[in-house]
């Protein structure tokens, strides 16, 4: 099953564990099936109970350090967070949540080479964007994929990365000459400026390995 929903929607029907639940509550009669779904069932909430917390984590402190770097360092310091801080923060979110992760761009948009979307990645996107250009905040965009999974991997979730003012500096269309220059070093083939408030620049991935239950 793969769910393309707004967060706003999916909110209502996930209840404690929400953000990237499947949204079916077991039925109330003690019939064999409902039983013996059950307990699949809550390994499924588990699931996306820690996608959803190791997506957070993720999120929170890099949002936090970037905000550091901008106030103490501007824009420039910003882009060396991206470039050395992110992958350290990754990898510590993946090893105290027992998950993998990263961030992929919009097709032909990434900075970061190893952001190019794999392909279980492109219909997501697809998804997302097609919400976007109907007027759905990028932000809230949320697909959970629970079948046809290759195996090891119990569940995969993607978050739309939404474009904030604050990103502007660095991927706006209106470069300061020494963002141009530190993206030029860090970044030859940058392909992530022109966006504007509110589109979708990526996503955030979080697989959850099928042992990790």
């Amino acid at each position: 099953m793969t769910l393309h929903l707004p967060l706003r929607a999916l909110l209502p029907l996930l209840a404690a564990t929400a953000l990237a639940a499947c949204a079916h509550e077991p039925a109330p009669a003690a019939s064999t099936a409902s039983a013996a779904a059950a307990p699949a069932q809550a390994a499924g909430d588990a699931d996306a109970t820690r996608a959803r917390a190791a997506a957070m984590a993720f999120s929170t402190r890099l949002r936090e350090r970037l905000q550091g770097a901008m106030q103490a360092g501007g824009p420039v310091a910003a882009i060396g967070v991206c470039h050395d801080d992110a992958p350290r923060i990754a990898a510590d979110v993946m090893a105290t949540h027992d998950v993998r992760l990263g961030r992929v761009a919009v097709p032909g948009r990434n900075r970061n080479p190893g952001h190019v979307a794999a392909d279980w990645q492109r219909a997501p996107l697809d998804a997302f964007a097609r919400a976007v250009a109907d007027s759905a905040p990028a932000g809230e965009q949320v697909a959970v994929i629970r079948d046809g999974l290759p195996d090891g991997v119990a569940l995969r979730m993607m978050r739309g990365i939404a474009t904030e003012p604050g990103c502007l500096a660095c991927h706006g269309s209106h470069l300061a000459p020494d963002v141009q220059a530190a993206l030029a070093a860090r970044y030859p083939d940058d392909a992530a400026t022109g966006f504007s408030v509110g589109d979708l620049r990526g996503a955030l991935w979080v697989e959850v390995p099928a042992a990790a239950r």
